[in-house]
């Protein structure tokens, strides 16, 4: 029986397909390509998930059946950083609140602090008040009050705000470039269509465009560094993180 690899090359060819053309279509780097139809994928592509990702995307572009090519395929066990990662996807529709959990205990506290101090200080207040000798009390004259004019009051000044300056300004496109610190998985959409689905080596960098906004989605957020048309851009994040929204005004982490 043929291999995967054997298939998925035999089919390309009789198709009058090449590698290049394939990569532009698909969004797959070619040198992926090349591995999947050479029947090494784990030298391109680190992870049974991801490479039977790929296996199935180029198969349906060639015209086979891609479930059935990637359910053949067996590969190694998922890794541990592979199975958490798979866990995380299946249920991101759940996220403890730690951070809210902490505030609210530190909130507490410091309420709980200040109602012992308030009730220390006017114990000590009404022991003062209890040492002291009652003064006497001098009888005076009233004084008439002098009159005091009261100067116009003016109108509250309105402070001046300043217009908010985008960072790509309009009529020119969205330009990200991303340098991989380490191996990293991207899915990057421009204007909500998908432009890249795949494994950015560590030390590569890569370019996309946009007109509006781009939405990237990453396994590790924190080990890709970005610029928006040539400026730097904080922190991405940390771990699998999703939509993370670039457009003209700047970065917006998901929530």
């Amino acid at each position: 029986m043929e291999s995967i690899g054997a298939r998925l090359k035999k089919a390309r060819e009789d198709k009058g397909i090449s590698l290049e053309q394939a990569q532009k279509d698909t969004r797959i780097h070619n040198r992926i390509l090349a591995a999947l139809e050479g029947g090494r994928p784990q030298e391109a592509v680190s992870g049974t998930v991801y490479i039977k990702s790929f296996i199935k995307k180029y198969a349906d572009y060639l015209g086979l059946d891609g479930a059935a090519l990637a359910e053949e395929y067996k590969g190694d066990k998922p890794s541990p950083s592979e199975q958490i990662l798979i866990a995380a996807q299946k249920d991101s529709s759940f996220r403890f609140p730690v951070k809210k959990v902490i505030a609210a205990v530190v909130v507490i506290a410091v309420i709980f602090g200040c109602i012992k101090l308030v009730i220390f200080a006017g114990s000590k207040v009404k022991e003062g008040l209890k040492s002291r000798p009652k003064a006497v009390k001098k009888v005076e004259s009233p004084r008439p009050k002098p009159v005091v004019k009261e100067a116009p009051k003016e109108a509250p000044r309105q402070a001046a705000t300043a217009p908010a300056v985008a960072l790509v300004p309009k009529g020119e496109n969205i330009s990200l470039k991303i340098k991989a610190k380490s191996d990293v998985y991207l899915k990057i959409k421009a204007d909500g269509s998908v432009i890249y689905d795949g494994i950015l080596k560590k030390g590569d960098a890569e370019t996309w465009e946009a007109k509006d906004s781009l939405d990237i989605s990453t396994s590790r957020a924190e080990a890709i560094a970005a610029e928006l048309n040539g400026k730097a851009l904080g922190a991405l994040g940390k771990g699998v993180t999703k939509n993370i929204l670039i457009t003209r005004d700047g970065l917006k982490l998901p929530k």
